[in-house]
């Protein structure tokens, strides 16, 4: 395939239009004078993958940057063809965010290749500007902006091209950006490419990963140049569920080189020391340092952060970076993650802990030790403590937690780079000590038949631990106890027929040891099914291994998986029946273990009573890819043994007796259809 590119040299023709739409504004105008620009082929190569797709083929995907001193300016130039008639309303309607605060928005071209030719479908009055806040219900608002293109008479078969160009970035990471590309995507893609031009001289540093191409740096007069190209790019399989560190995209980061030290050193200034706090806060910090142990401090310092300090980010300007001083924290009592990081430091700081905030990536995890060093490549902040000789790692903005601080393991974050005076290191965060043991969840089912077998007493105990404790207690915190008898009984109703609810669920929440235990009652009227051979037959599900044997969208993987929290998971099922009923079924034991986890089955009968034991011990939170196929074989196994039927036989006046009743409920059923009648 031949691609033609063409230097658009000397400054920009033509001037750029501005477009208000109330209180922002877009404009329209030439392409940036140090762009390149690449000219599609006219047609799709037989021998690129993609020929025959009939849904999507994007041929172009340009991402050009000038970094260079005095210019902050991101060209985006992207062609896709829209090859079935169902998705023409996805591809006639292109979307651009960007932040009026610090951005401005130039759009170049929005253009139609139908039929060989070029139709022109930029509109400056189609275009619209909505500030859509799209994380608002996450409690976030962070000032952005999107225009929403629409495109006119968009045809399966059409390509739509769209260029344009965002001025300007955050100026509170002073130059600690970087540029991204990835160079594959779940539909074939012709061409993708990152161009980045910095100062003469500049050393540039480049991070790929997944079999993203080279980079080639060229030293120019007025500009380094670094320019990643791929050409007729594959669909990339992508199986979902994965850990944060690890995703299948060929993806490439350039950034001007520099050493977590300046990342460091450049956050530092962002906390600066507090010499005073509130004088409600200073009356606490006298009580707390009356508590036995700094782990007692710590821990009163921490639940205050978490649950006086509701969670809200105002990500406008500056404050995406900045945290808000630790007294307006607390005045207004609400702050996003590195606001309560800087009030939690700022406390403990003054009962003497050593205490720091300490930058970390939701979205990729321990993968950041190899990104080249940027701050942008964190989007998360918590706290580095020191009690005695251990390392805490704690997350004010968790809610509602239980333990101690430090009970809870913050390792699916990976790495964090603490922001701190002296050496600057990416450290290892860890699951604490014995973490595993203290997480799960327990429940026990007892069905109590009457000596008549139609009535059975049905009473749950559940207990969560650890995390399953905090998880818990934060969703029982915004239900009403009427309402969660209603959702419960429900469930059952759906399960075992009709339920007399016998008393509401009873909550007991042991907070300092992590521990919630909720009891329920109920009155079965009906739960037996009657089969022939005079058997009553009773279905149960192991409901607390439901969620830990869900299998993922795809089977067929060798990439890792994100699988559950490491625990002891636990669902024992006990059935009384009256006496001279008889089991069909016997004892019965199975076995499994892989490195994910160990799973026990065991089936029980002693007299008139039976019991199904499930026990399943998480052992590791991710399944590498080698192991998955084991993983998921086991797995499919206890899925099917989560459910199970009960049936015995029952003696023959009891037999009996239910035909008998069955007759007389059906010639009631006769003659009251009569009467209406």
């Amino acid at each position: 395939m031949v691609w033609v590119l063409f230097l658009l040299a000397g400054t920009a023709q033509g001037t750029v239009v501005e477009h208000e739409r109330g209180e922002y504004s877009f404009g329209t105008g030439p392409v940036p004078e140090f762009v390149e620009r690449a000219t599609p082929p006219p047609q799709w190569p037989a021998d690129a993958p993609g020929s025959e797709d009939e849904r999507w083929r994007y041929w172009l995907y340009d991402v050009q940057a000038d970094r260079r001193a005095g210019r902050d300016r991101l060209f985006i130039d992207y062609a896709y063809e829209v090859r079935g008639a169902s998705l023409v309303g996805d591809a006639g309607r292109f979307q651009v965010s960007f932040n009026p605060g610090y951005q401005q928005l130039t759009i170049h071209e929005v253009r139609l290749r139908r039929d060989g030719g070029w139709l022109d479908r930029l509109s400056p009055e189609r275009i619209s500007l909505a500030r859509r806040e799209d994380g608002f219900e996450q409690d976030l608002a962070d000032g952005a902006v999107t225009a929403l293109i629409v495109l006119d008479d968009v045809r399966p078969r059409d390509m739509v091209r769209i260029a344009y160009s965002i001025a300007g970035s955050n100026p509170v990471l002073a130059g600690q950006g970087s540029d991204w590309i990835r160079f594959g995507w779940q539909h074939p893609m012709l061409r993708a490419s990152l161009r980045v031009l910095m100062d003469p001289g500049a050393t540039p540093r480049i991070h790929r990963e997944n079999g993203a191409p080279e980079a080639v740096i060229r030293e120019r007069a007025d500009a380094v140049e670094i320019r990643l190209e791929a050409n007729a790019l594959p669909l990339v399989v992508d199986d979902g569920q994965y850990p944060a560190w690890y995703q299948p995209y060929p993806l490439a980061q350039v950034s001007r080189a520099r050493s977590w030290e300046d990342v460091v050193a450049w956050a530092i200034p962002l906390y600066p020391r507090v010499d005073r706090l509130p004088a409600d806060l200073e009356q606490m910090l006298a009580e707390w340092r009356r508590l036995p142990d700094t782990r007692a401090r710590i821990t009163a310092a921490l639940r205050l952060v978490q649950d006086d300090i509701r969670y809200f980010g105002v990500e406008m300007g500056e404050n995406t970076h900045r945290p808000t001083p630790p007294g307006e924290t607390w005045r207004r009592r609400y702050g996003d993650c590195k606001d309560k990081v800087y009030l939690l430091v700022s406390l403990l700081s003054e009962l003497g802990v050593r205490a720091v905030p300490a930058l970390v990536s939701t979205d990729r995890g321990r993968a950041v030790t190899g990104f080249a060093p940027s701050a942008s490549v964190f989007d998360h902040v918590i706290a580095r403590v020191e009690d005695g000789g251990e390392v805490l790692w704690l997350d004010p903005t968790i809610t509602l937690q239980g333990g101690r601080a430090g009970d809870y393991d913050l390792s699916p974050y990976g790495v964090a780079l603490p922001v701190a005076q002296g050496p600057a290191r990416i450290e290892p965060i860890l699951p604490p000590e014995g973490v595993a043991a203290r997480n799960g969840v327990s429940v026990v089912e007892r069905y109590t038949t009457g000596p008549d077998g139609r009535q059975v007493g049905f009473a749950i105990d559940t207990v969560y631990r650890g995390h399953h404790a905090d998880s818990r207690r934060r969703t029982l915190a915004s239900e009403r106890p009427e309402d969660l008898a209603r959702r419960y009984s429900d469930y059952y109703r759906r399960r075992l027929g009709e339920v007399e609810v016998v008393s509401l669920p009873v909550l007991r929440d042991d907070r300092h040891a992590n521990e919630l235990r909720v009891t329920e009652e109920y009155l079965l009227t009906q739960p037996f099914d009657t089969e022939p051979g005079a058997v009553k037959a009773l279905d149960v599900y192991a409901e607390t291994l439901h969620e830990l044997a869900q299998l993922p969208a795809s089977m067929a993987r060798t990439s890792p998986l994100d699988y559950a929290v490491p625990g002891r998971y636990r669902h024992e099922i006990e059935v009384e029946v009256p006496e001279g009923w008889r089991a069909t079924f016997g004892k019965e034991q199975r076995q499994a273990s892989v490195p994910s986890f160990d799973y026990t089955r065991n089936v029980d009968i002693a007299g008139s009573r039976a019991r199904v034991d499930y026990t399943l011990l998480v052992k590791q939170q991710e399944v590498e890819g080698a192991a998955a196929a084991a993983h998921l074989g086991e797995l499919r196994k206890l899925q099917d043994e989560l459910s199970a039927t009960l049936r015995f036989r029952v003696p023959a006046a009891t037999a009996a007796d239910d035909r008998q009743r069955r007759l007389q409920q059906l010639l009631r059923n006769a003659v009251d259809g009569e009467t209406e009648q």
